[in-house]
């Protein structure tokens, strides 16, 4: 009685998603994901020495190596959603997807804190969007994925491109996924693709309001791709709460911060090979009054990235990624940003048993200047000036 108890059971289970995809004429539900976890091999080395001259705006050198070489499992952002759509009439429909991402590796995973939204779609009017999900900066330029496991990976470009290189408090980055939202985005008009999000903090003040503004304009033809993308930050303090507290505005209720960035994306197609080029220049400003108070930050880093589809088995991607020091300046104080550049090489290959799951091999190293503490590790942080070694081997998966 018990195992046809059991056997009635998995039957019902596995009858449901499959009832749910089919739902009737003018609706469907969907399950979908992507599994990636891999064995990650970090080292560090170079810490600045204790006592260095720094740049003014960052942390305190302590001489001492703080990534630890050991054996990590991490399962970067493997997800698991739920989308589904319903017909409303002529070419308008009601959608919706609920996303998670849950660590395969561990125990600690919470719902649908992925992109999660519900809204309308039009062919003629385009689509939006109310929820959780990524900016429109964050999806139009740094295009080319890494062998398709970049996100929430140490081969993820972003933790260069679109962050400093001082502090780790992730208020300073443009590689975000927004809560509050509200999204547009166009039809398809010839090759070319808007999209506009406004989120907010809902924390406003008498003084603040935090709130974000992102765009981003796309253009896709043949084996062209180009992006123009433009992000604003109403009160997030990007620069105050990554440099010294008693340089940090944050706590000043009588300062706000506007911090901005801009980056252009080309990516070219030919044969087995994609080419992408980005670069980008953000800018923290403040309008601090106080003698010795964070005023601006500014700086580029640019990025050429090339991945080759070799045969339907093997792939391999490499990208070289460079973020200058910049310039800084503090109320009547002097300022310098010596040190604060880095620079990250990453190579990799895919095996691919099917197109929907394959082996991958990375190697990352994240060279940072005697100033900086860039960092692409998922479990440790860096001393200052300290360089990262990763390598890792994984499998994805798809479904």
């Amino acid at each position: 009685m018990h195992k046809k108890a059991l056997i009635v059971a998995v039957a019902a289970a596995l009858a449901v998603p499959a009832a749910f995809a089919k739902g009737d004429s003018d609706s469907s539900v969907e399950l979908y994901g992507k599994v990636y976890p891999e064995l990650v091999f970090p080292s560090g080395s170079g810490a600045t020495a204790a006592g260095s001259a720094v740049s003014t705006i960052a942390g305190t050198p302590s001489g001492t190596d703080s990534i630890v070489k050991r054996t990590e499992m991490s399962s970067s952002n493997t997800r698991f959603g739920i989308r589904g759509h319903e017909k409303l009439g002529r070419s308008l429909q009601a959608i919706f997807q609920l996303e998670t991402a849950f660590a395969v590796d561990s125990n600690n995973t919470k719902f649908a804190q992925r992109n999660s939204f519900v809204g309308l779609a039009d062919k003629g009017w385009g689509t939006i969007k109310f929820g959780r999900m990524d900016t429109p900066f964050k999806k139009t330029g740094d295009h080319l994925s890494f062998l398709g496991v970049s996100s929430g990976n140490f081969v993820s470009t972003s933790s260069l491109l679109r962050k400093t290189g001082f502090g780790t408090n992730s208020a300073s980055s443009f590689h975000l996924r927004r809560q509050n939202a509200v999204q547009y985005e166009s039809p398809n008009w010839g090759g070319i693709k808007l999209a506009l999000q406004y989120s907010t903090d809902e924390t406003k003040t008498a003084t603040r309001d935090p709130h974000v503004i992102s765009a981003g304009l796309a253009w896709a033809r043949g084996p062209w791709y180009a992006g123009l993308a433009f992000e604003q930050h109403w009160d997030l303090f990007g620069g105050s709460r990554n440099v010294h507290s008693n340089q940090s505005n944050f706590g000043d209720q009588h300062v706000n911060s506007k911090d901005k960035a801009v980056q252009g994306t080309i990516k070219y197609k030919f044969g087995v090979h994609t080419l992408e080029a980005d670069y980008i220049t953000k800018k923290y400003d403040e309008n601090a009054s106080t003698a010795g108070r964070f005023s601006s930050y500014k700086n580029n880093a640019w990025l050429l990235n090339w991945n080759a589809r070799w045969s339907k088995s093997w792939a391999t991607q490499i990208y070289y990624l460079h973020a200058d020091k910049g310039s800084c300046s503090l109320v009547d104080a002097v300022c310098s940003t010596d040190g604060l550049d880095g620079t990250t090489i990453a190579l990799g290959g895919a095996y691919y048993f099917s197109k929907k799951t394959y082996l991958f091999f990375l190697a990352s190293w994240l060279k940072n200047g005697s100033s900086a503490r860039f960092n692409n590790s998922d479990l440790q942080d860096p001393s200052v000036g300290e360089d990262i070694r990763q390598y890792a081997v994984g499998l994805s998966t798809a479904f």
